[in-house]
């Protein structure tokens, strides 16, 4: 398997002058520092959450610092084993879980998202492109996807997906819903660059524990030619230790699995979506994450979702799609809410 070696560099550099203090600055052109190579090829891309969108994709300055890969660090393979799974996500920071999804349930998810985008791209083509962490136009973007079919709810509450968010994040205060972090489609065109490597932490560097339960369904073969998801193994153990200034290179793998399988990680590990270098191949994926109750997710899903088409829903998705209020175990009615809502709230306490 060839390697290649991503470099995450520093978007904009400090200087300290006595009459400024101190300064950030970026040089060269904008198309300049959108994208750079360096000589033998490899993608610059920054790392870390402390700064701007737009610092991270301003950037000429060169890697402070790089970390090599772990040559002793077994990497996980494809598995059939969730027991195989569990330890690879201990030792390496991901697995890959196959045979979850039937094939059948993996075709139709693929052309029910097929579908949406060609629909969305009719109405507004910047509705799924241009996504703010992707480095280009090519990838698509697709979002509210529990409204826009059953295949994406019932990948949500999947007991493979429970089991294995249970075993990550542990209990919750009174036994307590998880909540649903965030869901999309992302779909890596031939031709994209590579997304910088970073984090999907709640809050950043310095937590011990995860907060999220992160997966990714491969709806193609994720390959390294077709942009699969780089990852850095054992990054998932360096926290707080890992560089969120982008000064730092982190080297990486591709997570390469068959169509169907479950990528399975952590808020905790840093990783990437990969560039898309085949002539020909798609790579599309569901992502989401799960985290614990006392966390706010990214999406407030009760005021995006149609309430119509959550009506035949069942209680655990509801539940781990936010239509509770799940604070220290409390089950307060939603007063201010539309009746559409409102009678969509169920109690707090797990129902999976």
């Amino acid at each position: 398997m060839k390697i290649i070696n991503y470099r995450e560099v520093p978007i904009l550099r400090q200087s300290e002058s006595p009459a400024a203090g101190k300064i950030w600055s970026a040089e060269g052109s904008i198309s300049q520092r959108r994208h750079r190579q360096t000589r033998n090829g490899d993608i610059d891309m920054a790392v870390g959450d402390s700064l701007s969108m737009d610092e991270y994709k301003l950037t000429l300055a060169s890697p402070a610092k790089v970390v090599p890969l772990d040559p002793n660090l077994v990497l996980p393979k494809p598995t059939p084993d969730i027991e195989t799974a569990k330890a690879d996500l201990k030792r390496a920071g991901y697995a890959i879980l196959t045979d979850v999804f039937p094939e059948e349930l993996v075709r139709t998810a693929r052309q029910v998202l097929a579908d949406e985008i060609k629909r969305e791209e009719a109405i507004d083509e910047s509705r799924v492109a241009k996504f703010f962490v992707d480095p280009d136009a090519k990838n698509r973007r697709l979002n509210r996807l529990p409204d826009r079919h059953e295949v994406f709810r019932q990948v949500l509450e999947h007991p493979v997906v429970l089991e294995l968010t249970k075993h990550i994040l542990g209990p919750t205060v009174l036994d307590e819903s998880y909540l649903v972090h965030s869901v999309d489609a992302n779909v890596t065109r031939p031709g994209s660059g590579a997304q910088f490597i970073h984090l999907d932490a709640s809050n950043g560097v310095g937590h011990a524990t995860p907060n999220q339960s992160r997966f990714i369904w491969c709806l193609d073969e994720f390959a390294e030619e077709n942009g699969a998801t780089r990852v850095v193994p054992g990054s998932h153990l360096w926290n707080p230790e890992i560089d969120p200034t982008g000064a730092t290179t982190y080297e990486s793998v591709p997570a390469e699995a068959p169509a169907g399988s479950l990528i399975i990680y952590t808020d905790m590990l840093l990783h990437g979506t990969g560039a898309n270098i085949s002539e020909n191949r798609e790579r599309a994926s569901i992502n989401f994450g799960i985290t614990t109750p006392w966390c706010r997710p990214s999406i407030n899903f009760p005021l995006v979702l149609d309430p119509e088409v959550m009506k035949n829903t069942s209680q655990t998705l509801r539940q781990l799609l936010g239509y509770s209020s799940v604070m220290n175990g409390g089950d307060y009615p939603w007063e201010s809410a539309p009746e559409s809502i409102r009678s969509l709230c169920v109690p707090a306490k797990m129902a999976y």
